[in-house]
């Protein structure tokens, strides 16, 4: 662990609206900051969604939720959004996703000038590298707040990439067990998906597979209509909710993961893990722009057109209500090839450097 900001703290602000999604990438982040050798404290208006993640007791008290991770955990009062908020300012003051921070803690801003970032959601779209580390300046006080965009570019801000991943995934994948009969598929999806007709497209696919349904409803339905089909090449484990820093294991163990958020999706990406990702469905169709945007950077790493063009038509149809099992079976035939694009990206990935160590050099240098 770096040390060389012990001395400095960081406040991360973080309002639950997308179920674990928000708190996830949070909790990821100050996660991160205090391996990069940060105080960091984590201050969220939903702290039952962060015990999950955390991987603690469901009656642990909020103040000690992030004990055994060295990172301070604080209720954010409702009552502090329209008066006074007992919080001291932080060296470093961090908005996630633009929650507006407590006007109370805002305005004591100006008499310790803290450095002020707002992370906003990654996006693969063209857009946000005109708008990353774009400043905007708080008319009230006259402090700048920068604009940070995470993305899979070199004029983006890069994802979270913990100093220890390779380390902790080369040791797991050293000691991995596999079956190269069976294709194993991780299933993370919302309840809204075409859910039975994945289950026929598992069905009829001729390969043996291996189903492991995260704990959420999607999952259970999934589990409940594959255990009515009966099929015997079918497999199927309800997986028990795990803690936040194991997820990366379910992805390096499985050969297919479908997931869903922007924690999820971005650690299918750093792994090279071959995804297909049912994402959040936003008003207009928004969110059918910013899969396709992600879809044309992994473009140039296939090298079979054909193959990237059913997978990327899989995936649209997937977040339409659709699902194609003669699609999907081509994708297993062409499992290799898949796999091959899917750790080129990551590798691309990897090279932009992380997240985590680009802000701190903007704290540092800033």
């Amino acid at each position: 662990m770096q040390t060389e900001h012990s001395n400095q703290t960081i406040d991360i602000f973080c309002r639950v609206i997308d179920n674990f999604g928000d708190a996830g990438v949070m909790w990821r982040l100050a996660r991160a900051m205090r391996d990069e050798g940060f105080s960091v404290r984590l201050i969220i208006d939903e702290p039952e969604t962060l015990k999950h993640l955390a991987g603690v007791n469901p009656q642990t008290p909020v103040s000690e939720i992030g004990r055994a991770e060295q990172i301070n955990v604080c209720l954010w009062e409702k009552s502090w959004d329209e008066g006074s908020c007992p919080l001291d300012v932080a060296d470093v003051v961090i908005e996630g996703f633009a929650c507006r921070l407590p006007a109370a803690y805002q305005a004591k801003m100006p008499q310790v000038l803290p450095k002020w970032f707002n992370i906003d959601y990654f996006s693969a779209e063209d857009w946000i590298e005109e708008c990353h580390l774009v400043p905007s300046i708080d008319p009230a006080s006259g402090i700048v707040k920068i604009n940070y965009f995470p993305g899979v570019t070199e004029r983006s801000g890069s994802l979270i990439i913990e100093q220890n991943y390779e380390e902790l995934e080369r040791l797991f994948k050293r000691n991995l067990r596999r079956d190269d009969h069976t294709v194993r598929v991780l299933y993370f999806g919302y309840p809204y998906g075409p859910i039975e007709k994945i289950a026929v497209a598992f069905e009829s696919a001729p390969h043996s597979i291996h189903v492991s349904a995260a704990r959420c409803p999607a999952g259970d339905l999934l589990i409940d209509k594959l255990n009515a089909q009966n099929c015997s090449h079918v497999r199927c484990e309800r997986l028990p909710f795990v803690a936040q820093k194991d997820f990366d294991r379910l992805l390096w163990s499985n050969d297919i993961a479908f997931i869903r958020g922007e924690d999820s999706a971005a650690r299918a990406m750093i792994a090279g893990t071959p995804f297909l990702w049912h994402i959040y469905h936003q008003d207009e169709n928004a969110h059918m722009v910013k899969l396709q945007a992600l879809e044309d950077r992994i473009k140039p790493f296939f090298k079979d057109p054909e193959l990237f063009e059913q997978w990327s038509q899989l995936q649209e149809a997937m977040n339409n209500g659709e699902f194609d099992a003669m699609l999907f079976r081509q994708l297993i035939e062409n499992h290799s090839s898949w796999k091959e694009a899917s750790l080129g990206f990551a590798r691309h990935i990897r090279s932009l450097g992380s997240l985590n160590k680009k802000l701190s050099q903007l704290i540092k240098n800033g």
